[in-house]
């Protein structure tokens, strides 16, 4: 005896939709030789714009949440280029400690000691655009000149180095088995110098 059956589950959202459409189609169509319940099929096809509906809006969040976090990164890069200019201009004006702590500015470390690199804050970790894909977004550290990435699979005890970038706060996991629980933690570095891993986060990757 054969049997049909419900394959939806681990499809991807796209294909979710591609398959139901079809169905709908063809339940309604006259195609099937089996009629199934007006009613129900009602019901399948207002599930189906529900959910369409539902994975546009997922869609529009992504793609605001990526412009909100390159314009905080841009505004970020145009702050700290003036507060630069300021200091220049400042130092190039006075010399004294006691006037220069009157501007608002801290006075540097004295030669031979460095600023320890702070550590990363407001991590935050996403599905990504492609299955296999976690993004992962976080507030930029001071002076920073790049940050690294480990990974660990199931649980946060044991941490697999996942690359390095430049100054921009996001990053994105890819090539990563779809369905399984990772934990995700990123530390700032200076040169040589590395701060502290940020307390670790964990998501799911996306079918």
């Amino acid at each position: 005896m054969s049997r049909v059956k419900s394959d939806l589950k681990g499809k991807t959202d796209e294909e979710v939709l591609s398959l139901s459409d079809n169905r709908i189609k063809t339940l309604t169509g006259g195609g099937s030789k089996v009629v199934v319940t007006e009613s129900k099929v009602t019901e399948y096809q207002t599930a189906r714009t529900t959910f369409g509906d539902k994975v546009g809006n997922v869609a529009a969040e992504k793609d605001k949440l990526k412009q909100i976090v390159l314009e905080r990164d841009k505004a970020r890069d145009d702050l700290e280029r003036l507060d630069g200019s300021i200091v220049d201009e400042i130092n190039s004006k006075a010399t004294e400690a006691t006037d220069l702590l009157t501007t608002g500015f801290p006075l540097t470390t004295e030669k031979g000691t460095s600023e320890p690199v702070e550590q990363v804050a407001n991590l935050s970790a996403a599905t990504g655009d492609e299955p296999g894909e976690i993004d992962v977004n976080f507030d930029r550290v001071r002076s920073a000149s790049g940050y690294e990435y480990q990974i660990s699979a199931e649980n946060p005890d044991s941490w697999t180095n996942a690359g390095a970038s430049g100054k921009t706060s996001k990053f994105t996991f890819s090539n990563l088995t779809p369905g399984k629980k990772y934990w995700i933690r990123v530390r700032a570095f200076k040169g040589e110098e590395k701060g502290m891993w940020s307390n670790p986060v964990a998501a799911t990757a996306p079918y």
